[in-house]
């Protein structure tokens, strides 16, 4: 019964932060629909492929089942194949969108901001998530330590998820910047995935680690026990969710329709099943300032080359 408690509470001030975002000071700003020229999906028997980008971000069977489902709910819609390809890092997807090897991808947003500024990568549409536009940063710690706070993990080791990640690891950097950078750590790993940075906390591989609010309020979900395992000991500021975007050498009309496809699933059922499976409420076409917070993050973090060497 004490577990359960502990997996409500937690869970409770997950979802408590991930709402925060509805009640910002500045509200959101959409993009009006009005000003665009309707685009039809390409004609039926077309069978050029589209190819969509994912990094790991969860664990792999994880990721390829949220994903699957909203790439098949696209190739139904636009009657064309769509082949979804994952690979390890953001930094790798990125290098796939700037060569046009890819046409769309899923990343998180300080990727975006990142391949942005660098190569033109264009925001296509925002996942709405438990009616926020937002997500946090959620530094959790070993339970078993007698870590409290931020200042406790000097000395201790700790782990990112990905060096362009901003939950996984821009957040947390920030904080370290004017304290030794990483030397502020006895030592660090990067897991290339959220619930694995959860597991090496669970495991007492490191003594802390830095995940997303809704990963980790998903596992506590699905594995009650873990709240007897760790425990939450900072939370960042709002970052607008991890969009989906776009080469910048995909076609106009493929973009549109793309993005068209997306905004509309939540009108039908196939499109709601999809979004719950995925974990989403919907899709919104959000204007690029809601990023100006990740990009505050990125310059913090010593520039876009910084974080290259930061990764590799």
């Amino acid at each position: 019964m004490k577990t359960i408690n502990r997996v409500f509470v937690l869970v409770g001030v997950l979802l408590a932060l991930s709402l925060t975002g509805c009640i910002k000071t500045e509200p959101v700003k959409h993009v009006t629909l009005t000003n665009l020229e309707h685009v039809s999906p390409p004609e039926k028997g077309s069978k050029e492929t589209l190819y969509v980008a994912l990094a790991v971000g969860l664990s792999p069977t994880q990721s390829i089942a949220k994903y699957q489902a909203l790439t098949a709910y696209l190739s139904e819609t636009l009657n064309r194949p769509v082949e979804l390809v994952q690979k390890k890092t953001y930094k790798e997807v990125d290098d796939l969108i700037e060569e046009g090897k890819v046409d769309i991808a899923f990343v998180c947003s300080s990727s975006y901001v990142i391949g942005h500024e660098k190569f033109g990568e264009r925001l296509v549409a925002v996942p709405i998530a438990n009616g926020s536009p937002y997500y946090q940063s959620v530094i959790i710690a070993n339970a078993g330590t007698n870590i409290q706070n931020w200042s406790q993990l000097k000395g201790r080791s700790f782990a990112f998820v990905d060096p362009q990640s901003t939950s996984g690891a821009l957040y947390a950097l920030s904080l370290v910047k004017d304290r030794g950078g990483l030397n502020y750590f006895k030592s660090y790993i990067y897991t290339y995935g959220q619930s694995n940075s959860i597991a090496a906390v669970r495991d007492h591989l490191v003594d802390a680690a830095t995940v997303d609010n809704y990963t980790l309020a998903s596992t506590l979900a699905k594995s009650p026990q873990l709240a007897n395992t760790i425990r939450i000991i900072d939370t960042s500021p709002e970052y607008g969710n991890n969009p989906v975007v776009a080469s910048p050498r995909l076609d106009e009309q493929t973009f549109m329709a793309v993005q068209n496809t997306l905004l509309k699933m939540d009108k039908d059922v196939a499109g709601q099943e999809a979004l719950q499976t995925a974990g989403y409420d919907r899709f919104d076409l959000l204007e690029d300032s809601i990023y100006n917070s990740v990009r505050d993050l990125v310059e913090l973090n010593n520039s876009v080359r910084n974080l290259k060497e930061l990764g590799t």
